[in-house]
């Protein structure tokens, strides 16, 4: 994208930004810049990133691949809840097997807090090489276990932070290559999840009554070892990226998690609408299979309702992110939220058991889903300088991870008063406080966003 300067103003493919304004507005200043919070930057840094080209796109790709890998067991969780409680411990509550999945949600983000740092100094290279070995060792022991704690380790343990690793790194490298057209870029990236969740329970549903599921989560390995290692092989950030990484590495101080960015009032309040939001959308993805099965829904009808949840998603995570870089990514993400409260309160709630409404929802939820998921990462970068990402994005999600922990609760509440229904229903006006926490940035944005 070519760039010219005419009086003090700099022309890019999206409107007319006045360098003083862009500087003082985009990136406020604040008093708690040195530990990543919102801070000035110089405009001329804005002209570093290559918003294009082959390599690039090449870097999206990878990342695209990283999080195929990462997120295929979370968007298939739902998949893997159903078979793990029907089967292996049906002995247990299903309270107590949400708890698995709970902690898995819960570590895959808190895990960011320490990560987030460690990308911000190493770059995602040395990292993106040990996420795919928690991985591996996940999917592979996943066959062999039996008993309650060894599910509890090969999914919450070595999936949390194997999901962690590759996500962290995939959702920085993005923002070290693209600004202004960083939201269309993350959405192409993390599109990913939404292909491996569209792919693999048809992969899953095909062949586990065939070969069971031990030799199922071999293949589902063998499936993702591809993905994973393309992921390594192109995750890498520009040069002038690794020159900033070396001024960062030697103050080491400013490498180490910190959870005082909380305290100036932007990120918080943003920190707080990512967790109510994050806690209403992942709650139905956790547990629409088991719901369609108490409807009398058969096993492979279930499975597929995952898959039109993830082709939702997919279209959600591309379009939101290229609309939102047109009319402010804030603004975007607003409209998902009430699109996605809308189809929660005016479907499923009334539809209940409905099939036909049922598969509505899941297409509809999978599409806001996708949206919120791309667009949160992208409205963390107005937070902070590119160099300081991952400490931002990795306080600010860690943060968010109580939801997780909460929404496995919520699954025993809920199973208490016998309504499975409000498993899902409650979460939804929890995204309301996020609508309503993310509007007093609009005005923010409207300014800083020409088109």
């Amino acid at each position: 994208m070519e760039d010219s300067q005419h009086h003090g103003k700099k022309t890019h493919g999206y409107g007319t930004i006045d360098s003083q304004s862009l500087s003082d507005t985009l990136l406020p200043q604040s008093p708690e810049s040195q530990i990543g919070a919102a801070c000035s930057e110089d405009v001329s840094e804005y002209e570093s990133y290559p918003d294009g080209g082959l390599k690039a796109w090449l870097v999206v790709f990878g990342c695209f691949c990283a999080f195929f890998s990462a997120l295929s067991f979370m968007n298939s969780i739902s998949v893997y809840h159903s078979w793990i409680a029907s089967h292996q411990l049906q002995a247990e509550g299903a309270g107590n097997i949400g708890w698995i999945f709970g902690f898995y949600n819960f570590l895959t983000f808190v895990a960011s807090l320490f990560i987030g740092p460690i990308f911000d100094s190493y770059g995602p290279r040395p990292l993106s090489a040990v996420g795919p070995v928690f991985l591996l060792a996940q999917y592979i022991l996943l066959g062999f276990c039996k008993t309650y704690w060894q599910f509890f380790f090969c999914i919450s343990i070595l999936g949390g932070i194997g999901t962690c690793v590759l996500f962290t790194c995939a959702i920085g490298t993005i923002q070290h290559w693209f600004f202004h057209r960083r939201g269309f870029a993350m959405g192409l990236a993390i599109s990913g999840g939404s292909a491996s969740g569209i792919v693999l329970p048809l992969i899953i549903s095909s062949i586990l009554p065939k070969i069971g599921f031990q030799k199922m989560t071999l293949a589902v390995s063998v499936v993702l070892l591809p993905f994973e290692i393309a992921a390594v092989v192109l995750m890498k950030t520009p040069a002038l990226s690794a020159k900033r990484r070396q001024s960062l590495r030697a103050d080491g101080w400013k490498a180490m998690p910190s959870l005082r960015l909380l305290l100036d009032l932007q990120p918080f309040l943003m920190a707080l609408g990512l967790l109510f939001g994050e806690l209403g959308m992942f709650i139905p993805m956790t547990y629409v299979t088991s719901y369609a099965l108490k409807q009398d829904m058969s096993l492979s009808i279930a499975y597929y309702l995952i898959t039109s949840m993830s082709c939702g998603s997919l279209l959600g995570r591309c379009m939101a992110g290229f609309i939102g870089d047109h009319i402010g990514w804030f603004n975007t993400q607003i409209i998902i939220f009430g699109l996605s409260t809308t189809s929660i309160l005016g479907i499923w709630l009334p539809a209940e058991a409905n099939p036909n409404f049922l598969w509505l929802f899941v297409i509809l939820f999978g599409f806001c889903s996708g949206s919120s998921i791309s667009l949160a990462p992208v409205c963390m970068s107005r937070l902070c300088k590119t160099e300081n990402y991952g400490k931002v994005s990795g306080t600010l999600f860690a943060f968010s991870s109580i939801g997780w922990s909460a929404s496995s609760a919520t699954k025993c509440i809920v199973q208490a008063i016998d309504n499975p229904c409000w498993t899902i229903v409650w979460p939804s006006f929890a995204m309301l406080d996020k609508f309503e926490d993310s509007s007093g940035w609009v005005e923010l944005e409207n300014k800083t966003l020409s088109s």
